[in-house]
């Protein structure tokens, strides 16, 4: 065995015989080639634990994503991964592991990845006991990361110390957008009552109207993802789910005479029509109980519910 030079604080380093003096890259001969952070090639990388704040991060991003995007190659996976620090294979990894924990998912037989944490575990426990309050915390995390927010609808917040008129404003849109795009996303960008698309047609509606339970503000079984006819006539009480998740049309609708061959179509034949299904965050029943008991057939003409921009 040949001996290398001594190394800060430690003995003699031996390698075998005929590889002393393999000098690599311009390095002194003898020594291998050393890589940019400082290490040395060959040697392991530490492994850097996930702290909740990327977590939340994560588990935001899978919120917001069609489980088929969960890739390293999604431009949003390689964004957020540059602005937290890890490489895109974590942050889809990540996602991935969320996704294992998904009963929508587990019963489509998608099992995602093995090996969630305890922590990947407490974070989604964390978000389904509180929506509103962790879509706040992840999306105002979300846009004080460098460089500045890719979502539009964060671009320029600016968040006052205190609860002001502005900060009200501020969290409303935060909420409202995280909503918005985990509900399209668990929908495909599809209306869940005719497979209109693209997303620019579609709102998500709330199954429970914003006003009436704050903690039902961000979660996403909710949510509907409708076309903007579909989701005026389900928040006006004029259509509603039953308990298999089929159409139900108002009396209203169905009452008009000489209906015209759009209203037929797009409202009266959707009559026992099967809900699209999502790939995740089915609708709650009890949001659905509340919509059919306190709601449908109450045609609503609130100046309240305008208040919420879909």
């Amino acid at each position: 065995m040949a001996r290398l030079p001594l190394t800060a604080g430690r003995g003699p380093v031996s390698v075998p015989k005929g590889e002393a003096n393999q000098g690599v890259g311009g390095g002194r001969e003898g020594w291998p080639k050393p890589i940019r952070n400082g290490r040395f090639r060959g040697m392991p990388k530490e492994r850097r634990h996930w702290t909740r704040e990327e977590l939340i991060l994560a588990f935001n991003l899978y919120c917001r994503m069609s489980f088929g995007r969960l890739h390293r190659g999604n431009p949003e996976i390689i964004a957020l991964s540059q602005r937290i620090g890890r490489t895109p294979s974590s942050v889809a990894m990540k996602a991935c592991n969320f996704a294992s924990l998904d009963p929508m998912h587990r019963e489509r037989g998608v099992k995602g990845l093995t090996g969630a944490s305890e922590m990947d575990r407490a974070i989604w426990a964390e978000f389904h006991q509180n929506w509103e309050k962790l879509a706040f915390e992840s999306q105002r995390q979300l846009a004080d990361l460098p460089p500045a927010a890719t979502m539009a609808d964060q671009e320029g917040l600016y968040f006052p110390k205190g609860e002001t008129e502005k900060s009200v404003t501020v969290r409303v849109r935060l909420v409202q957008g995280f909503f918005r795009e985990s509900v399209l996303s668990s929908y495909r960008n599809e209306c869940a009552f005719c497979r209109i698309q693209p997303g620019q047609l579609l709102n998500a509606s709330h199954i429970v109207p914003w006003k009436d339970n704050v903690e039902k503000r961000a979660d996403p079984t909710n949510g509907l993802a409708l076309c903007a006819l579909h989701d005026r006539a389900f928040d006006r009480g004029l259509m509603t789910l039953d308990d298999g998740l089929n159409i139900v049309v108002a009396k209203e609708l169905k009452q008009v005479k000489n209906p015209s061959p759009v209203h037929k179509a797009a409202l009266i034949d959707l009559e026992g029509e099967p809900l699209r299904k999502p790939e995740r965050f089915a609708p709650d029943p009890d949001a659905l109980d509340f919509h059919r008991n306190s709601i449908f057939g109450k045609i609503s003409n609130d100046p309240e519910d305008e208040l919420i921009v879909q």
